[in-house]
């Protein structure tokens, strides 16, 4: 069994701190929690890992808004990026088979949560590879890629 295997074992047995405020670990809405899948029962197409060095375009319930800052993207365009390869070859441990890839894409915004006031259903928007609250002491200390609120 490879390093990051047996450590992937050990972080679904002892889990996370939960001190994030944001929903965690949603890769997925039709693997992971139903109830996250869009009511609507569209699906779409994503690029899923299946095993180290291995994706399939899968086709999976669109994601429904979770929370009042959510807002649901149809990516129009994506490239690959260098943590990309670390997570085509298996080396991110909390990575479970059929987890959706892509957090670097461009395109145009389905839906918005009512927390959101910037963005509008219809804009043409490019997606961070990170996610950051901008509230919390670190985004406010411009390190957001250490967010508190949503990085467990």
């Amino acid at each position: 069994m490879a390093v990051s295997q047996a450590a992937n074992i050990v972080e679904r047995a002892i889990g996370h701190v939960g001190d994030a405020t944001t929903e965690q670990n949603v890769s997925n809405p039709a693997r992971d929690h139903e109830q996250y899948a869009d009511p609507s029962g569209e699906k779409m197409k994503a690029l899923a890992w299946m095993g180290k060095n291995t994706v399939q375009i899968i086709e999976t319930p669109k994601p429904r808004q979770i929370e009042d800052t959510d807002v649901i993207v149809k990516v129009t365009g994506s490239t690959v990026c260098g943590s990309d390869l670390h997570l085509l070859h298996g080396v991110v441990v909390e990575l479970q088979k059929g987890d959706i890839l892509g957090h670097e894409f461009c395109g145009v915004v389905e839906s918005v949560g009512p927390g959101i006031s910037k963005v509008k259903p219809g804009d043409r928007v490019v997606c961070s590879f990170q996610i950051a609250c901008g509230q919390c002491m670190y985004c406010k200390k411009k390190l957001s890629s250490m967010c508190e609120r949503t990085n467990d």
